[in-house]
């Protein structure tokens, strides 16, 4: 029987581990090793956690330990010994590792005579596509996180606005950035999901796409609240931001804010089977170009519409297929963000962002959110 060429995975790394759950079904807090090949797959997991994959793991893989394998010293142990009796037990000789995979573990691999390559291949690319039940899977996290959004909403709407400073004020304290993350978290609770990284960013703040936020939040400056919360169930994201200014805002912000709806809307046309991802893009593009909002470097900071469109949704929270200058061709069953942005130190940053599925004639919100600026 000719030997066959594996492929291994090591769970850690948000890719590898992403592809694994995808792969085998199962996810641990720990490292463990996932090997794939043509006709089976593995999975060397604790003593601890055997039972647990055994449970959660796809009929065709099969849960190994150490001690399955022959495994027991302490020299047994190490993760050379462990992917070479793994090896064995596949009947392979060669290995391919993903482009994630520990250089340390590599180079150890190579020295103890075990053939190996990098798989320069997307290792899932099946998972642009998602199927039914992931899809409902992303709607579940995606209803969550319109939650969280309607909740910070109304707290930053029922904020009174200090007459001399402008500050929001709750209670008789400050509103801050921190109280209204801390409220996005608490609902995302609520909903079985976690917050990563959540932003809650005021006035030039937002100016930067990745600025989380801190400290007090004022009137009539832009404020832009992106939420992502994973399901703690199923792993799957959801992700969506609205921009919003307690009280009048200046005539140029709203502005602002008009046209990145505006290019938000004009994107969401575009969106179809069989289109590429640049188009949508473009769109976005041409409607600021139309309205006179430039992207360039200004006193050594890029500003304008500084981003991608929109990107892949799924078990990462950024994924295939990207909504940008990708070629890429869009699918029925791709769940993106259409998320275009502006930002201008001194003005303030906008970014309005969704998330839906394509479909066999256009596309879907996986959770509606009303998309409202000012809050008078």
């Amino acid at each position: 029987m000719k030997k066959l060429t594996g492929l291994i995975l090591l769970s850690g790394s948000a890719p590898s581990t992403a592809n694994i759950r995808y792969l085998s079904g199962f996810t641990a807090p720990d490292p463990f090793i996932f090997l794939q090949t043509k006709n089976k797959k593995y999975l060397l997991v604790s003593a601890m956690e055997k039972g647990r994959g055994e449970k959660q793991c796809t009929p065709d893989t099969k849960v190994l330990t150490a001690g399955d394998l022959g495994l027991k010293g302490k020299k047994d142990g190490k993760r050379v010994s462990q992917i070479k009796a793994l090896m064995e037990k596949a009947g392979i000789r060669k290995l391919q590792v993903d482009a994630d995979f520990p250089t340390g573990l590599y180079f150890e691999l190579e020295k103890a005579g075990i053939p190996v390559s990098v798989y320069r291949k997307p290792v899932c690319p099946e998972r642009k596509v998602k199927n039914k039940g992931e899809i409902a899977r992303i709607r579940e996290s995606q209803q969550a996180a319109v939650a969280a959004m309607k909740a910070a909403i109304g707290l930053i709407a029922s904020a009174e606005i200090d007459p001399e400073t402008s500050a929001l004020l709750i209670g008789g304290g400050k509103l801050t950035s921190e109280t209204v993350r801390q409220l996005i978290h608490k609902t995302l609770i609520e909903y079985n999901c976690a917050g990563f990284e959540t932003i809650v960013a005021g006035g030039d703040q937002g100016t930067d796409p990745h600025e989380r936020g801190s400290g007090p939040l004022f009137a009539g400056q832009s404020i832009i609240l992106d939420i992502f919360p994973r399901s703690e169930k199923s792993g799957y994201w959801g992700d969506i931001t609205r921009t919003v200014c307690r009280g009048k805002a200046p005539a140029d912000l709203k502005k602002l804010y008009n046209a990145v709806k505006a290019a938000q809307s004009a994107a969401l046309q575009t969106v179809q089977p069989g289109i590429c991802a640049d188009e949508v893009h473009n769109a976005a593009k041409a409607v600021f170009a139309e309205r006179g909002f430039e992207t360039k470097v200004e006193n050594g900071a890029h500003v304008g519409f500084i981003h991608g469109t929109g990107h892949g949704v799924g078990l990462d929270i950024h994924e295939g297929p990207r909504v940008s200058v990708s070629g890429e061709i869009l699918e029925p069953g791709n769940v993106i963000t259409v998320e275009p942005g502006l930002y201008y130190p001194g003005l303030g940053g906008v970014r309005i962002e969704d998330t839906i599925v394509v479909t066999e004639t256009g596309w879907r919100y996986l959770a509606p959110c009303e998309k409202k600026f000012e809050l008078l």
